[in-house]
């Protein structure tokens, strides 16, 4: 028999945009360095989880996943 491990769909609609960061593992603890309280972690020039991207230890396709999942959390409709 073999198990399955994960899930095929996540529904992501009752996360808030700005909660979003929590919910990735390897960005815990980097919203201390961000400059401003409240970083999007998109388009602030100053951002712990943009520059742990920039230096490799956040893997980029992984971050523009989160850009695109607060993309959609951004323009959803209640």
């Amino acid at each position: 028999m073999q198990t399955r491990h994960g899930f095929s769909t996540f529904d992501i609609s009752e996360i808030e945009s700005n909660e979003l960061y929590k919910y990735f593992k390897e960005f815990k603890g980097l919203e201390k360095y961000c400059e401003f309280v409240g970083c999007t972690h998109i388009k602030e020039p100053v951002c712990g989880i943009k520059k742990a991207v920039e230096e490799g230890k956040i893997d980029k396709l992984r971050y523009e996943r989160f850009c695109k999942i607060y993309e959609e959390l951004r323009g959803k409709v209640w």
